[in-house]
């Protein structure tokens, strides 16, 4: 037994609760990543700097440059952070429902867009949209990354459809596009009684397009 007063070594973590220097790593850029999401999403690309997500990741300077040494390198990591919250989005926007057959399979289609334009990371991936086009690097990365995510919305809302019709997959782009533009720009504050309204009209046109009603049906 030590004697009073004498030093003794503090108790190491049980290996049971230790965690390995991949899993430090791994919490340390995830820490990182969520404070450039929520700049982003608060204060935009501008805004987005090295020393303002160093604070609020709440890291050294020197472990936040060793993960990302650049400005750029961060960015170019949040990339692929939204798009991987974007697909997540995408995965839970369609769950099962007890009425499913009930529910016009386009109806259905459109909710499965919506879920992803109405997420945060819809926001902030706008934001990265407007920095590459001026920002090369962001740009490469970004664009190989976006298109993996437009195909997974267009698979998504494809198969919501469920219809082999060789039209439906330029009706499917229409639709995804139309509401893109709609939500961009409801964000300067647009009518969303119109956006609603138009948003109906195109539903009920579906069908109109596809053969399967009277033209009459969807005014």
């Amino acid at each position: 037994m030590p004697c009073p007063g004498r030093y003794r070594e503090p108790m190491s973590p049980s290996p049971a609760t230790r965690r390995t220097q991949g899993e430090r790593t791994a919490a340390t850029r995830a820490r990182v990543l969520d404070a450039t999401f929520d700049c982003l999403l608060e204060r935009g690309h501008a805004a987005t700097t090295i020393a303002e997500v160093q604070e609020r990741a709440g890291v050294a300077r020197g472990t936040l440059l060793h993960h990302f040494p650049t400005r750029a390198s961060l960015m170019v990591a949040v990339v692929e952070d939204v798009a991987r919250r974007r697909l997540g989005v995408l995965r839970a926007g369609n769950p099962p429902s007890s009425d499913e057959a009930a529910t016009p399979s386009w109806v259905r289609a459109v909710t499965v867009v919506r879920s992803d334009l109405e997420h945060p990371a819809f926001l902030v991936v706008l934001e990265l949209w407007v920095a590459a086009r001026t920002d090369t690097a962001l740009r490469d990365a970004l664009v190989p990354v976006e298109r993996t995510v437009f195909e997974a919305v267009h698979r998504a809302v494809t198969e919501v459809v469920g219809t082999t019709d060789a039209r439906v997959p330029t009706l499917v782009q229409f639709t995804i596009d139309l509401l893109t533009g709609a939500a961009m720009t409801g964000l300067l504050g647009g009518d969303r009684a119109s956006h609603e309204l138009l948003v109906r009209r195109w539903v009920a046109a579906l069908p109109v397009l596809l053969g399967d009603a009277d033209a009459a049906s969807w005014i």
